[in-house]
């Protein structure tokens, strides 16, 4: 934008409703100065990091803005890092950013402890498979002492030899 006054780079802009129409201003320092407006003596701070904290923490609440702070000891993360990406960096962050996951977990499962199904590995059959093949193979071999360890390892269900 130029200065509406002697088009420069305009820095300042002005906008306002009169009447319900609506009117801009747009001018550089020297006309504004001249226009008869205070200025301040340097910009605001407008680093990322500020802006974001000051956006959370009006919008969001001062838990969220003080989570964003928060810093994990061990791997660096901080936990507007993990919002963003979704991941942790080490099992401590569970501890660190508590307070900001407990409710993430809620929403997404309903809970905040496991109240589902116990999972049952696939790869436990494939194992069980293995065991009562040695289990076999032993016994044809008549190495009744390996046989008898596998047996253990196999009675918890049922043994099919």
């Amino acid at each position: 934008m130029r200065c509406q006054r002697c088009h420069k780079e305009a820095s300042i802009h002005l906008t306002e409703r009169v009447k319900g129409q609506r009117r801009e201003l747009h001018l550089c320092p020297g006309c504004a100065k001249k226009a008869g407006l205070t200025l301040p003596d340097s910009p605001p701070d407008l680093a990322l990091d500020s802006v974001v904290q000051t956006l959370i923490v009006a919008h969001v609440g001062e838990l969220v803005g003080e989570l964003a702070e928060r810093t994990c000891p061990d791997c660096g993360l901080k936990f507007m890092e993990f919002r963003a990406g979704g991941r942790l960096g080490c099992p401590r962050d569970y501890r660190v950013f508590a307070a900001g996951l407990l409710p993430l977990i809620q929403r997404y499962h309903g809970a905040t402890r496991h109240v589902g199904k116990t999972a049952r590995p696939a790869d436990r059959a494939e194992e069980r498979l293995r065991l009562r093949t040695r289990l076999r193979e032993a016994i044809a071999r008549e190495d009744y002492e390996e046989a008898a360890r596998l047996r253990d390892q196999l009675r918890p269900e049922e043994i099919q030899a």
